[in-house]
């Protein structure tokens, strides 16, 4: 009979200083997106023009120009991290 792995253990989210958690970047990352979305703490680095192109909902949301990741402007959703994984996946990997 064949051992099974442990199961994962969910990645726990520190809290920082001021008691909110630390942002987790999220596999969908590319490093010549222009925009950070975040969802929950979860932090996804994409590329504004895709996100306008396919929904006008995104095309019309104002990012946060004074709180930047890398450079870029942050669009705080309440959406799941794992709901707009599945949306940032299919807008951007067509294959």
């Amino acid at each position: 009979m064949a051992d099974s792995p442990p199961a994962k253990r969910k990645r726990q989210v520190d809290p920082d200083v001021d008691g909110k958690p630390h942002p987790i970047r999220s596999e969908i990352w590319y490093d010549d997106g222009s925009v950070v979305i975040q969802a929950n703490s979860t932090q996804f680095r994409v590329h504004r023009s895709i996100l306008s192109a396919h929904s006008s909902v995104l095309k019309d949301m104002v990012p946060n120009a004074e709180e930047l990741v890398e450079g870029c402007p942050i669009i705080h959703l309440s959406d799941s991290a794992e709901d707009m994984a599945h949306l940032l996946k299919a807008l951007h990997d067509r294959r």
